[in-house]
């Protein structure tokens, strides 16, 4: 071999070993100070290994152990003997029942047992000797907290971080078997792992390694029976509804349909219950074709004679048979659509698809998550109604909290929660919330779905940001609401960073757009005024809400970058909810729920815009908002938001005798007003800043008018 080609060759391998022998990155770069931190090159910029426990802050030697840090090693140790039973190398863990919806009972939370992680959305993969999680990053902070150091913390999304299959094909052989619950487990996401993971074997394992080793200490299911969502509160009957539901059916291609969504079941009947915690819903199934109509749900929950009168026509059968009832109810079918997953739906699990025969299986997303999201003119009353009366709890609540923190009385985040549950009990047919509260004060509040435990509650003083997101759940309808507050003197800095969260919820709220246009492509106009100053946050800017339901409803996701992207529709709802989380400081983001509405020109296109009607009606907080940050446009929008505030929940304070409440919100809603200029004109900073955010905003119209 010539010289000149040896030495390539070595100049080759020695590149190729230093990269695989870098060990992190490459880093994503989120704020200005984060630049200043960054590494050189061959200083871990490029990952060619997966995350481990020795990366974990919170795991290196010397480090503070957080109070609510979970010890699972004698679960682990158990379920890997069980492993060895079933002769399983790899075990997956979800955080779905059998429904896959986002919200279960405390029975089902199979993954927070087995790995400490509370938060809603993860994965654990446990393997003989490894453990891992997968969350996002509203649960980025939240892990490194609770998972104690037999696991490592995959960060979903971020870069060098290999997704499930990926890493349990580096870690596992070819002949080793990986096993999950078939129930607990989307059809979609089982048919991904059982090719990704190939030639690695994955077994549907019918017993669940979890509910044999979690003996002690497993809260009970519910015993509490279901209830009727009358008329006046639904718009519409049920026979209506499935009448509607049928003669969709032949358009989807299908003559027959199983229902898993709890939330869908819940809806087509105008029935609710109280199985999953926040969540207005009882465990149940569905299967209609044009002669069927069966619900599986526990006897005891349907059994009242106002409940089976209701139910009149509907055949019923016990909840545990419905995935062995299947072959049978398709007989007569030709097709069966199977919901497949879809946004915030997780469609049907794969044991319910493996249940309907192969030649007669239509895996799409159900017609019914369609027909729930438009509202009808009923149900969008009763929402419109139901943040009425959840604004004046909020803002009740809110001016206790100012009038008596500055005097020194003790407030800490989970007596808010408290008085929160308290206060909008007080208000007409409430049935309590509709999630946990999220109430974090200084550092706490950049945990993005932060919950307050015994372990980490901190008392509300009067130096850093309050971050408080809550919502009720109504007959009328579910509200969402996040308001950011200051009980003292904010700093330049703060009143900053506030000010770019407004400026971006509000551009988003006032936009006037065509009606193809795409969910998903709006998000960057709540984006626009961080990313000028080189920010972001890691979280969606806006979601579907369910009336008396769900308070995340498919279709509508605001979020760059989704992989699924759905048109507005007259009487959809959704959160408007941008944010900023600096990391041991404090946290930041305002959500409001908006409503899809059309809107007339006299142009030549007179009926081709939607625009959005604001549904939550209570104050941004006053003394963190830079005035001269804001265009015309945006100041013009809050002084008429606050009219309509004034107008709307004033007069229903006044109703209910809510002296302070009322004074409060008086006193936070004055127009917002320039202050008058030293000397005529802009200063060059202030030009700057807008020049850059019009861009932005100029590109963000681009792109939704370009592809709309």
């Amino acid at each position: 071999m010539p010289e000149s080609r040896k030495l390539v060759l070595l100049a080759g391998v020695f590149l190729l070993t230093l990269v695989n022998l870098t060990q992190s990155g490459p880093i994503a770069l989120r704020t200005p100070e984060d630049w200043d931190n960054a590494p050189s090159f061959g200083d871990r910029l490029l990952r060619k290994r997966s995350p481990t426990v020795s990366e974990r802050p919170g795991c290196k030697e010397g480090a503070t152990i957080p109070p609510n840090r979970v010890n699972t090693t004698k679960r682990l140790i158990d379920l890997r003997i069980q492993m060895d039973l079933y002769n399983v190398s790899a075990y997956i863990v979800t955080s779905d029942n059998a429904h896959q919806g986002e919200e279960v009972a405390p029975h089902d939370h199979r993954r927070e047992f087995i790995c400490g992680l509370s938060g809603s959305s993860g994965t654990a993969v446990i393997t003989k000797d490894a453990a891992a999680v997968w969350t996002d990053g509203r649960y980025f902070l939240q892990a490194e907290n609770e998972l104690d150091c037999n696991w490592i913390l995959m960060k979903d999304g971020e870069a060098g971080v290999p997704n499930i299959t990926a890493w349990l094909r580096e870690v596992l052989k070819t002949d080793e078997k990986v096993a999950a619950d078939p129930t607990l487990i989307g059809t979609t996401t089982w048919q991904r792992y059982d090719k990704d993971l190939a030639p690695i074997e994955f077994e549907p394992l019918p017993t669940n390694l979890i509910d044999v080793i979690w003996t002690t200490g497993r809260p009970p299911v519910n015993t509490e029976p279901g209830f009727i969502l009358h008329l006046n509160y639904s718009g519409e009957s049920w026979q209506d509804k499935v009448d509607r539901l049928r003669a969709e059916l032949p358009k989807q291609g299908a003559d027959a349909l199983v229902i898993t969504a709890l939330d869908e079941v819940a809806w087509l009947l105008n029935i609710r219950g109280s199985d999953v915690p926040n969540h207005p819903v009882l465990l149940a199934y569905m299967y209609v074709s044009s002669t069927q109509l069966v619900l599986f749900a526990e006897t005891s929950k349907i059994s009242s004679p106002e409940m089976q009168t209701h139910l009149t026509g509907v055949t019923q059968q016990p909840y545990d048979r419905f995935v062995a009832e299947l072959p049978d109810l398709a007989k007569s079918a030709s097709m069966v659509l199977i919901p497949s997953q879809f946004v915030y739906t997780g469609g049907a699990s794969y044991a319910v698809y493996n249940a309907i025969p192969e030649t007669k299986r239509l895996l799409k997303p159900s017609p019914v998550l369609m027909m729930k999201a438009k509202k009808n003119t009923v149900e969008a009353e009763g929402m419109m109604n139901a943040h009425l009366k959840d604004a004046v709890a909020l803002c009740d609540v809110i001016s206790l909290m100012v009038e008596e923190i500055p005097k020194g009385v003790r407030w800490d985040e989970l007596k808010v929660s408290a008085e929160l549950l308290k206060y909008r009990a007080q208000q007409e047919v409430n049935k309590g919330a509709s999630f946990n509260t999220i109430a974090g004060y200084g550092p706490n509040g950049a945990i993005i779905h932060y919950s307050a435990s015994e372990e980490t509650n901190a008392v509300i003083g009067t130096t850093s940001l309050f971050l408080l997101d809550s919502g009720g759940q109504y007959f009328d309808g579910t509200t969402d609401v996040t308001r950011t507050l200051h009980f003292g003197t904010p700093t330049a800095a703060q009143i900053k960073a506030y000010t770019l969260v407004l400026m971006g919820h509000l551009d988003l709220a006032r936009l006037v757009f065509p009606k193809t246009t795409r969910d998903a492509r709006v998000d960057v106009l709540a984006r626009a005024p961080l990313f000028d100053q080189g920010l972001d946050y890691l979280h969606g800017t806006g979601h579907g809400i369910g009336h008396f339901g769900s308070i995340h409803e498919s279709p509508t996701r605001v979020a760059l970058g989704s992989s699924v992207e759905n048109t507005f529709f007259e009487n959809y709802f959704f959160s408007d909810e941008p944010g900023y989380y600096k990391t041991g400081d404090f946290g930041i983001r305002i959500e409001s729920i908006l409503r899809v509405i059309p809107t007339t020109f006299s142009t030549e296109f007179p009926d081709r815009f939607f625009r959005f009607q604001a549904v939550t009606l209570v104050p941004f907080e006053r003394k963190l908002i830079d005035v001269t940050m804001l265009s015309d446009g945006q100041i013009d929008y809050v002084n008429d938001y606050y009219v309509l505030v004034r107008q709307k929940v004033g007069a229903e304070m006044t109703k209910q005798n809510r002296t302070r409440a009322y004074n409060w919100l008086i006193s936070q809603t004055e127009p917002l007003m320039l202050p008058e200029p030293v000397n005529k004109g802009v200063s060059i900073a202030n030009k700057q800043v807008w020049v850059g955010i019009w861009t932005q905003l100029f590109i963000s119209m681009f792109v939704v008018f370009k592809f709309y």
